[in-house]
């Protein structure tokens, strides 16, 4: 069996294995990245006017330093981050539709908590300068709060194969420590810890090798793939999973072989580090920045100013030529104005003149100053120089919006970036976030307002963007006229094109509060005047519902009427219809005694007509007819000239006149 200090034996080698295969990686990835360190520092030094001043020139020559890199990164820097980032979070279930203002809210309230616009306002140095900056975003369990941490980027190192950081193997951030926090923080191997000296400048802030020498240890601190995996055997089964499934983190001491931490990664987004870049070059870890194209130039134009201003000494002092016998005393002669020279006579006193600048010198000047601002596409318009010919104030705005055009794309890139970091920002939200919280927001007039934010949001998935163009200036008082006439545009329906809240949000701060406290003391005015319409429009409800209900009672009294008419003109119909059925009785029965006596008296002057002789006697012929059921022509025709009517009541009163006919 081994004994506890065998135990600590093997712990302390296994460390110091450890320890020395990451210190051999570490060295691999600091020569890999050694180019890229030396031109850093000379791009800082650039920046900082130290890489163009000569300091072994001789008292007489000049040594003037115009620095238009500083002059240029500084116009960019303030124009790329003028405003606050608009966070715009997109949800992957529809679910989280309703949350998604919510998100938004709390990412701004910890993007002001954490002050991220200062450390991304001063990192953009770094960005324009040698092209990239790191921000590492953990977790502090100790203060319960997620950071925001610029990184140096002359501390970090990568797997040399890596193009970006989601496919590096590694990430070290390496960095010299003290040896009394770094025990007070590590206590278990405190004992362990010792300084050295400081065998890396380029780790040290400023790259001072005399800074803080003593008692110093390197640290390194590592996020790594481990591809690592274990057996377990669960019910007879043997189930191979990655024993490092996120990544793994180690910090070390790798000069004197301790491990101060080795453990699984704690986030499940990868790395917890996001890279801003000016120029994003394909296949290339590192970015570029303004300085590596701009710092040639500047080196000769330092060196043409220096000469036109030694030429300038030069000629405004030009040498004096004296015969030995003039009678000048030594140093009398000096260039104070209005000198007076008193000689001997015979003697030449005089001075040379001065030669002219050569025009080439200047022109070179003027061309390499026009070289600069075509190389990093910062012309005078942005820095509100005039530009000749553009007077008007529309034309000077197109002229400075089109000389953005290049700092939009860096804009875009840095955005990009940002909307990186609100990502992992939101994953650890998600991760650790486990109760309400209480969000102080600002609102547009400057006031503040308490929110609180529920856990709930951060049940389903967003993906975290940047409103394109939100960090970039907005020229307040061109964008004010524009609203205004859009307010005073009318619409076809009569509203204006924007509200008054679209007007007041580009006024000044010190007229926008009070503006909008006015407005919302009408808005006050306005809710309750809708309150008064309100109640006035129930109280008119009523009143049109009582009357409704009127209507329904006089409805109900008409349409009983109605029924009664109905039924009293169905009356009137069948009385009508049984005085129509007499009156036709009546004249039926009048007509039939009608036909009888016409008919009755017809047949009587008939016969009295036979019996006068009136008529002749009736033939054999008409005599046999009528033997034979023949009527006379004369009857037949009388006959004829009757109604059906007075036919009917003939053959019903003399029935054997039917066969007869």
């Amino acid at each position: 069996m081994l004994t506890k200090k065998e135990d600590v034996t093997d712990v302390i080698n296994e460390d110091a294995t450890l320890a020395s295969q990451w210190h051999i990686k570490f060295k691999e990835a600091m020569i890999h990245k050694a180019p890229y360190t030396k031109r850093w520092l000379e791009y800082m030094d650039a920046y900082n006017g130290e890489y163009f001043k000569n300091k072994n020139l001789p008292e007489y020559k000049s040594n003037m330093v115009s620095n238009f890199i500083f002059s240029t990164i500084e116009t960019i820097r303030p124009i790329m981050i003028d405003n606050d980032p608009k966070f715009q979070s997109v949800p992957r279930q529809p679910e989280g539709m309703k949350f998604s203002n919510d998100l938004n809210e709390a990412l701004m309230y910890e993007w002001d908590r954490e002050g991220m616009n200062v450390k991304i306002y001063r990192e953009l140095i770094n960005v324009l300068t040698i092209g990239t900056a790191v921000f590492f975003i953990p977790y502090n369990a100790n203060d319960k709060k997620i950071q925001g941490i610029p990184v140096n980027p002359f501390n970090i190192f990568v797997d040399p194969l890596a193009t970006c950081v989601e496919d590096a193997e590694y990430i070290i951030y390496a960095k010299y420590m003290n040896v009394v926090p770094l025990r007070r923080l590590f206590p278990k191997k405190a004992e362990l810890l010792h300084g050295s000296r400081i065998n890396y400048s380029e780790l040290v802030q400023n790259n001072d090798k005399n800074a803080n020498i003593q008692n110093q240890i390197l640290v390194l601190d590592i996020w790594t793939k481990d591809y690592e995996v274990e057996e377990k055997i669960n019910a007879n089964e043997k189930i191979t999973k990655s024993k490092y499934p996120n990544g793994r983190h180690i910090i070390l001491c790798p000069e004197i072989g301790v491990v101060l931490k080795d453990t699984a990664s704690p986030y499940s987004d990868g790395y917890p580090f996001v890279l801003v870049k000016d120029y994003d070059v394909p296949d290339k870890f590192w970015g570029e920045g303004e300085v590596a194209q701009l710092i040639s130039p500047q080196k000769y134009l330092n060196e043409l100013n220096n000469s036109v201003v030694d030429t300038a000494k030069a000629t405004a002092n030009m040498p004096w030529i004296i015969d030995k016998n003039a009678g000048i005393p030594y140093g009398k002669i000096t260039a104070r104005p209005g000198l007076v020279i008193r000689k001997n006579p015979g003697t030449e006193v005089k001075r040379e003149q001065a030669p002219q600048m050569p025009l080439y010198v200047t022109n070179s000047i003027e061309v390499i100053k026009s070289d600069i601002q075509q190389i990093s596409g910062i012309y005078d318009s942005l820095r509100g120089d005039g530009v000749t010919g553009v007077y008007t104030a529309q034309g000077i705005l197109a002229l400075q919006e089109a000389g953005q055009v290049r700092i939009r794309l860096k804009v875009k890139l840095l955005e990009e970036a940002l909307a990186k970091i609100g990502q992992k920002w939101f994953s650890r939200m998600k991760q650790y976030w486990k109760d309400d919280k209480w969000l102080l927001l600002t609102k547009p007039d400057g006031s503040y307002d308490m929110k609180k934010f529920v856990t709930e949001v951060l049940d389903y998935d967003y993906d975290v963007k940047i409103t394109a163009g939100s960090t970039m200036p907005v020229n307040r008082s061109a964008m004010l006229d524009l609203m205004i006439r859009l307010a005073q545009t009318p619409m076809p329906d009569g509203m204006p094109l924007v509200d008054r809240e679209a007007v007041a949000e580009y006024l000044p701060m010190e007229i926008k509060a009070a503006m909008l406290e006015r407005m919302s003391g009408n808005n006050q005015n306005l809710e309750q005047l809708q309150q008064a319409v309100e109640q006035l429009a129930q109280q008119l409800q009523q009143v049109a519902q009582q009357s409704e209900q009127a209507d329904v009672e006089i409805m109900k009294t008409v349409q009983e009427i109605t029924t009664a008419i109905e039924k009293i003109n169905e009356q009137i119909i069948q009385l009508q219809s049984k005085h129509d059925k007499i009156e036709n009785e009546r004249m039926k029965e009048e007509r039939e005694n009608k036909i009888k006596d016409d008919a009755y008296n017809r047949g009587y002057t008939d016969a009295e007509k036979i019996m006068s002789g009136e008529n002749e006697p009736l033939g054999m012929d008409e005599l046999q007819g009528m033997q034979e059921g023949q009527l006379p022509e004369e009857i037949l025709r009388g006959i004829e000239d009757m109604s059906d009517d007075e036919l009917a009541l003939l053959l019903q009163t003399n029935p054997e006149l039917t066969d007869l006919i």
